[in-house]
């Protein structure tokens, strides 16, 4: 991840939060104005997403054993 993260759209503090805990928690609240931050998820795109984390996981398994 780059940077902090997005922003709290009210407070502007960063909110560190990864596009993984995103996709697995649509519904966060900023830890400084705790204000509730609903994220829309698409299904399609989270299955594509859970398809590559699965790719990404296989090629790092092949990757350890050539190590």
């Amino acid at each position: 991840m780059f940077g902090g993260g997005i922003p709290c759209p009210v407070c502007r503090n960063p909110l560190g939060l990864t596009i993984d805990f995103i996709i697995e928690n649509p519904t966060s609240k900023c830890p400084q104005c705790e204000t509730v931050l609903t994220f829309p998820r698409n299904e399609e795109l989270y299955k594509q997403f859970k398809e590559a984390q699965a790719e990404i996981e296989k090629y790092k398994k092949q990757i350890k054993s050539f190590m």
